[in-house]
């Protein structure tokens, strides 16, 4: 194997399958990547054996092969080359040379046959989705997912596409640890052919890998299909396979209030400013703060024992009889962070039922979240 190379392309398609490369594993497969030269590209491939990345470059082949290189060494290396353009070719035992300008870099390989399989991206029926979709429900949804393994269920985002209340296809993500959750509908467009029979689960790692290539991406179309327990995405040069996560989320309907009259709308930044101030002294991790909620606004206040105490007001316009309800705060600053625009409405019933955040006029975003003890 020979090829000769443009450093920043190559450079670029390194870092992209880079991130999903194990640092810490039992298989030291694991922290290579496989690179295979082939007519005029050069296909790059990573795995952690549970999302796969696969990106290619152009390059100038001059001879065709496999080899496998650890990816740590190999993305720091051409990083670094003193040229713009470059060779790479396969040496004695398993050896990669890398060469650029008056550089030379001798890296020790491993044999390629020994890399894991990954799902051939032929194997996929690539439908259409907007990068947008895809951003804006991992946007507004990612701060709820679980990271608690052993809610393995919990562990990823939901999708489904489902008819719309006033017609067309819409794409949903949901997403839930437990003491919160957050759900997302966008319609989709004419030129949007994704769809779903059954709702499935991306995992939480592939989630984050997913958003990174999406924010890379300059593209306004991307593949997407789900097919034999796996998800995979296609984005420009890129393709990101996932096995899905098996089990079966919960009933996420019957979590979100149906009776929820009272409503709270609060000015945004005001809002989330005092929450986290009144914060600084609230206790522990359950950040609990007390909410004592008025006509003409709310009541903020926090105190330990250990730290002391904070209060504020804030406010605002309240429809309901007064009530006292508490939360906590960090779940509501992670809600409020993807909350578009300078108003944001609470919706609430008593003390121990959960509150649920809305932006004003948009029915298609919404979080809950669980009262805690007061």
């Amino acid at each position: 194997m020979k090829i000769e190379f443009q450093r920043d392309s190559f450079g670029k398609a390194l870092q992209s399958v880079g991130t999903v490369v194990e640092k810490k594993t039992t298989m030291p497969i694991l922290g290579n990547i496989l690179l295979e030269a082939k007519g005029d590209r050069l296909q790059i491939s990573a795995t952690d054996l549970e999302i796969g990345i696969q990106a290619t470059c152009p390059v100038r082949v001059l001879t065709e092969g496999r080899v496998c290189v650890p990816a740590r060494s190999l993305i720091d290396i051409v990083r670094e080359l003193p040229d713009e353009k470059g060779t790479l070719r396969k040496g004695d035992n398993e050896w990669l040379v890398v060469e650029s300008g008056k550089a030379q870099f001798r890296v020790v390989g491993m044999v390629a046959d020994e890399f894991p399989k990954m799902q051939p991206k032929d194997k996929f029926k690539f439908s259409k989705l907007r990068v947008e979709t895809l951003k804006h429900g991992i946007e507004k949804t990612g701060f709820a997912i679980c990271t608690d393994e052993m809610r393995y269920n919990l562990n990823g985002a939901f999708i489904e596409t489902r008819k719309g209340d006033k017609g067309g296809t819409q794409f949903r993500m949901v997403t839930t640890d437990g003491h919160r959750l957050a759900l997302v509908d966008t319609t989709l467009s004419d030129d949007e052919t994704f769809s779903l029979a059954k709702g499935v689960i991306l995992p939480r790692k592939g989630v984050a890998e997913l958003r990174r290539l999406l924010g890379e991406s300059t593209s306004k179309l991307i593949g997407a299909a789900v097919a034999d327990g796996n998800a995979a995405f296609q984005i420009e040069d890129v393709v990101i396979a996932m096995r899905l996560v098996v089990g079966e989320f919960p009933d996420y309907t019957a979590v979100i209030p149906k009776g929820n009259k009272k409503k709270l709308m609060l000015d945004r930044n005001l809002f989330s400013q005092s929450l986290h101030r009144v914060s600084l002294l609230s206790e522990g991790k359950s950040k609990c703060i007390r909410l004592g909620i008025k006509k003409d606004g709310v009541h903020l206040s926090a105190n330990s024992p250990e730290l002391g105490e904070a209060e504020e007001e804030v406010q605002g316009e309240f429809m309901g009889d007064d009530m006292e309800i508490g939360f906590n705060a960090r779940y509501i600053l992670d809600a409020l962070s993807v909350v578009d625009g300078n108003k944001v409405m609470i919706e609430l019933d008593h003390a121990q039922s959960p509150g649920v955040i809305r932006i004003p006029n948009d029915a298609n975003f919404l979080s809950v979240i669980m009262p805690m003890r007061i």
